[in-house]
């Protein structure tokens, strides 16, 4: 494969997944209205309603029965007390009894600016984080009690989707939401509530003030705005640096109908179990294409507005294993997976996480399978550690495929083999790559992109330098790579390995 045409594909399928992650959030926002819950009246629901039923409380003259007391005595500072007056203190408790009262006395607590008291009366019901993230919005400089329906609903709204969930088979990806459900309504009010809730990740307010325009009391208008390559210049925004060259930005990867897109979302998010292994079908969501027309390509979001988490063996199979689509499992916060094993039996594999903590993202102690391209973007640090990827071994792949890792910060390596593997193109990009013990295959098409494109040779792992790709017993085909390998200067260096082709099978490069 040449230069510039592998360059570019990588480039574009590592892109694709930080639009993907960036979609993830976004098209949470464009949530479903429908509560996922069955058999009557949620809480939540009877909290807007007024039918709640108040909890017992203590008998009068109790300290439990006294708020303020009972306030402190959990640790609730004096300034949030103080915020809401001893008048409003005691109708909320009445409202709601003491651990109602508590959660909403951290909410005011942890919220910024001032409180809309018949704001926070109607949220009573309402977890803390919601509670929070809705008292933040009523803060904002646009917000007015006009507004307070339209924030209401977007809470009610929030409780029904961003509950915890654990996913063991197909039945638990349900209620799966796309764009098409959440067109209508308050939900502009919506999506500022998810970023104050920190389901867009660390920049979510800046990438919503881009993107959207009107007050919170209007709904969601796309407009012309019905494609994924539409969203791409707001990309460094959600990232805060990383964006696209021109010619990945015409890349047809990147231009497929939002519409396309469905999510299966959830605050914390827990995949498999530690009694058993899982197996969750996807078939009936990632279906095969009508068409190899970049309309008819499908992704699939198992999004976490919080962290996702593994437990035991999971396989995700479909019976589709062409390449027209992809499985993409993401998480707002952080991802981890160490100690289980997950295997796609379709074709495109994805991983996410918005963190930008240097625990963003964990993939340890784990076989990665996968028929298609295996890929992983963090907005913090990628930590791998004792694993293995396996790649390129569908059904009706016809050519090798590719890995590709990206993090915003540090990609740190300690132990990664590519046994089974098809395998094509490997590239990495972070401002700075630490690698140990990793071992490319002779097949692999390796580029390395730092911040300065110089390379490194330290002598232990834990000395390694800040924008520079480093390595520590890294082999190519069997063979360490050492510093008389590599020539050329800061910014481009080619090894002397070379694949079949005639170009060098290890490129470090500067990153744009």
């Amino acid at each position: 494969m040449m230069l510039n045409s592998q360059t570019n594909n990588m480039k574009n399928l590592i892109k694709l997944l930080l639009s993907l992650l960036f979609l993830h959030s976004f098209s949470l926002a464009f949530g479903q209205e429908e509560d996922s819950e069955e058999g009557g009246e949620s809480t939540a629901e009877a909290s807007v309603t007024g039918a709640a039923t108040a909890p017992a409380v203590s008998a009068p003259g109790s300290i439990e029965s006294n708020p303020v007391v009972g306030a402190l005595r959990s640790g609730i500072s004096i300034s949030a007390i103080k915020s809401l007056g001893i008048k409003n203190l005691r109708s909320l408790y009445a409202q709601g009894g003491f651990d109602n009262l508590i959660s909403t006395l951290e909410a005011v607590a942890s919220s910024t600016g001032d409180i809309d008291l018949e704001l926070l009366s109607a949220l009573s019901a309402y977890d803390k984080y919601i509670k929070t993230a809705a008292l933040d919005v009523s803060s904002m400089s646009f917000y007015t009690s006009s507004d307070r329906p339209a924030l209401e609903a977007a809470a009610l709204l929030a409780s029904t989707l961003l509950s915890d969930r654990s996913v063991t088979s197909a039945s638990d990806l349900s209620p799966n939401i796309n764009v098409s459900s959440f067109t209508t309504d308050y939900n502009i009010a919506f999506v500022n509530l998810l970023s104050k809730y920190g389901a867009i990740g660390s920049n979510g307010d800046s990438v919503v003030a881009e993107i959207l325009t009107g007050s919170l009391s209007d709904a969601l208008d796309l407009g012309s705005n019905t494609r994924t390559s539409n969203y791409l210049s707001y990309l460094a925004t959600f990232t805060g640096s990383a964006s696209f060259g021109d010619l990945d930005a015409t890349s047809s990867v990147l231009d497929i109908p939002v519409d396309n897109i469905s999510i299966t979302p959830g605050a914390i998010v827990s995949i498999g179990s530690t009694s058993s292994e899982s197996t969750v079908d996807v078939s009936t969501l990632l279906g095969k294409a009508a068409s190899d027309h970049r309309d008819s390509r499908k992704v699939h979001v198992i999004g976490a507005a919080k962290d996702m988490k593994f437990f035991g063996d999971v396989i995700f199979s479909n019976s589709n294993d062409a390449e027209d689509h992809a499985l993409v499992l993401g998480a707002a916060d952080d991802f981890m997976l160490d100690g289980s094993d997950v295997t796609y039996t379709g074709s495109n594999l994805g991983f996410g996480a918005g963190g930008a903590d240097s625990d963003s993202m964990y993939l340890v102690n784990t076989n990665i399978t996968t028929g298609g391209n295996l890929a992983a973007a963090t907005l913090g640090t990628l930590n791998i550690s004792n694993a293995n990827f396996e790649v390129g071994n569908g059904g009706q792949n016809s050519d090798p495929d590719n890995v590709y890792l990206y993090a915003n910060e540090l990609i740190q390596v300690n132990g990664l083999n590519f046994s089974g593997s098809r395998l094509d193109d490997v590239y990495m990009e972070a401002i700075t790559i630490n690698l140990k013990d990793v071992a490319f295959p002779n097949t692999a098409d390796v580029i390395l992109k730092s911040r300065d494109g110089t390379v490194n040779f330290p002598d232990t792992f834990s000395n390694y330098k800040v924008g520079s790709v480093n390595l520590t017993n890294v082999s190519h085909g069997g063979t360490v790579l050492t510093e008389s390998h590599f020539d050329g200067v800061a910014g481009h260096h080619d090894s002397s390995i070379r694949l079949p082709n005639g170009t060098a099978a290890v490129k470090i490069r500067k990153q744009y």
